[in-house]
C-alpha cells in the first residue's frame, strides 16, 4: 500500500528525526511504500510551514493515488489549512485518511466534503509507529491495518517513556477499564459516530468543515493534557450548543495527563455535572485517544455500543 505522510502543524520530524525515521522503517518493513510530503523535515518555529505551504503539501501528495493519507502528528493549527485544500482531488485519489488530536480538523473536513474517502480516528506516524519498543509499533499496526471487530476493552494501558530520542525506560502497564454511566434501560445503542478531539472541534465549530449532529448520532470526544477548568469549559460548550440534547450516546476517550487541580475528580465527573441530571448514556475511559494501545474508530460510520458487554461495533 502507498501511504502519504503530511505534517499539517507541529514540525515533529524536525524535532525528532530519528523517531520519524524509525516509524518509516517500520512501515516499509511491512511492505508499504511511504511517501513523505515536502514539509516532512521543515520547521517554521512552532509549525512545519506557512498556512499555504502546509495546504499545498497535502495537495501535492494527493496528485497521485494513495491508499492512505496519514498524519505525521497533530499540533494546534491544522484548522488553518482547510480553506485551501483540493477536496475534489482528495476524494478521487485517497482511499482512507487517518490521524488523531489536531488532525480532527482535517478528518471532519474530509468527512464533510469527500464522500468516497474512509475517515479514521487512529494512529499517526511519529507518535505511534515511531515507538522504540517494537511491540508498541506492532499494536498500532494491528489496530489500524487489521482492525478487529468488535472494539473491546483490554483492561490496561501502557505508560510510555516521555523521551522520544531513544528508549530510556520500558513502558509500564497501568490498569484501565471501560465504564458506563446512565445506561438506563439500554443494552445497545446504534447511531452514526461523529466527533474527535474536542478542543480541536471547537476550532472548526459552525464552519462548513464541522460535523452536524442529529438525533441519529453518537458523539465521540477525547482530549489530552488539559486542566479540569478547561474540560468543564469544553463540555459546557457542547451543553449550551444543544449537542447533548441531540445525540443518542457519548463515547468518551481516556484523558492523558489530565490535571485535576487537587479535586480528585475525573473528566467523567465533570461531564455528569454539566449534564445536570440528563440521562445521556456514556461509555468512558475508552482507549480511542492519546493512549497506548490506541484503538481505531471509523468516523461517520454506523456504530453500535453494547453497554452490557462493553464493546463497540462498526
Amino acid at each position: 500500500m502507498k501511504i502519504g505522510i503530511f505534517t499539517a502543524s507541529t514540525p515533529i520530524s524536525s524535532l525528532f528525526p530519528l523517531r520519524s525515521q524509525n516509524a518509516i522503517s517500520f512501515l516499509e518493513k511491512q511492505g508499504h511504500k511511504v511517501i513523505v510530503g515536502n514539509l516532512f523535515k521543515s520547521r517554521d518555529f512552532y509549525r512545519s510551514g506557512s498556512i499555504q505551504s502546509r495546504a499545498q503539501e497535502i495537495n501535492n501528495l494527493v496528485k497521485e493515488p494513495l491508499d492512505w493519507l496519514m498524519a505525521n502528528i497533530g499540533g494546534y493549527n491544522t484548522n488553518a489549512i482547510l480553506p485551501y485544500l483540493d477536496y475534489e482531488l482528495i476524494n478521487e485519489n485517497v482511499q482512507a485518511i487517518v490521524g488523531f488530536s489536531d488532525t480532527t480538523a482535517l478528518l471532519n473536513a474530509v468527512a464533510q466534503k469527500c464522500p468516497k474517502v474512509k475517515v479514521f480516528y487512529g494512529p499517526a506516524l511519529t507518535p505511534n509507529f515511531g515507538e522504540w519498543e517494537p511491540f508498541l509499533q506492532e499494536m498500532a499496526y494491528q489496530n489500524l491495518f487489521h482492525r478487529h471487530m468488535p472494539l473491546t476493552d483490554s483492561g490496561f494501558l501502557y505508560e510510555t517513556s516521555p523521551n522520544w530520542v531513544t528508549i530510556k525506560a520500558p513502558s509500564k502497564i497501568v490498569t484501565n477499564t471501560w465504564q458506563v454511566k446512565n445506561k438506563n434501560h439500554h443494552q445497545t445503542i446504534t447511531g452514526i459516530v461523529k466527533g474527535g478531539n474536542l478542543s480541536t472541534l471547537m476550532g472548526i465549530w459552525g464552519s462548513e468543515y464541522a460535523p452536524v449532529f442529529t438525533n441519529q448520532d453518537i458523539l465521540f470526544i477525547e482530549d489530552a493534557e488539559k486542566t479540569i477548568s478547561e474540560v468543564e469549559r469544553y463540555f459546557s460548550f457542547l451543553k449550551i450548543n444543544g449537542i447533548f440534547d441531540k445525540v443518542r450516546a457519548v463515547i468518551l476517550g481516556t484523558h492523558h495527563q489530565f490535571q485535576d487541580f487537587h479535586t480528585e475528580r475525573q473528566p467523567i465527573d465533570v461531564l455528569i455535572e454539566v449534564l445536570n441530571g440528563q440521562p445521556l448514556p456514556i461509555i468512558y475511559d475508552v482507549n480511542i485517544s492519546h493512549s497506548k494501545p490506541m484503538l481505531c474508530l471509523k468516523l461517520n460510520s454506523l456504530t453500535t455500543i453494547d453497554f452490557d458487554k462493553l464493546i463497540i461495533m462498526q
